[in-house]
């Protein structure tokens, strides 16, 4: 329900599936968050297993700690995404994963911090298409919770 003492686009921040007008657009969305979370859940899972021992990723000088603190936020913003279901949180959480993306492929192709990595890395190919699907997931998620409050569109007017 839209609050009227406050901005239009805060609102539009703190809307969640139970803003929407009929359960199956509640569930249509949710069903999206969830796995939205799953693999943002999953990123950091992949990108801590990396970081560990058997890969030597946390030796990579500034690599390292980002692969460390990736693996720690992507955990948390996953388990956030699960309980808030908050546009704003999607919004984070599906930005993180395409900027992860984004650093992936700069990573391989031309280089990042003086590190060149590789398709052939272990599990390049697995979060690079993980993080693509949760980030979908995430912002067409927001993006219908964002567009369902607005006057005339899916149902509802606010």
């Amino acid at each position: 329900m839209a609050n009227r003492s406050r901005p239009w686009w805060i609102d539009a921040l703190l809307r969640g599936p139970a803003d929407l007008p009929t359960l199956p657009m509640r569930v249509a969305v949710t069903v999206m968050i969830a796995g939205g979370a799953v693999c943002t859940v999953g990123s950091g899972i992949v990108h801590l297993y990396l970081w560990g021992k058997q890969y030597g990723y946390r030796d990579v000088p500034t690599i390292g700690p980002l692969f460390l603190l990736q693996g720690i936020v992507a955990i948390l913003l996953g388990l956030l995404v699960i309980v808030s279901r908050r546009v704003l949180v999607l919004v984070l959480a599906g930005g993180m994963l395409a900027v992860s993306v984004v650093a992936l492929v700069l990573a391989i192709e031309v280089g990042l911090f003086g590190f060149r990595d590789s398709w052939l890395a272990p599990y390049a190919w697995t979060t690079f298409y993980e993080e693509i699907v949760g980030a979908v997931l995430l912002l067409v998620a927001a993006g219908a919770l964002a567009w369902a409050g607005t006057t005339g569109r899916l149902g509802r007017t606010s």
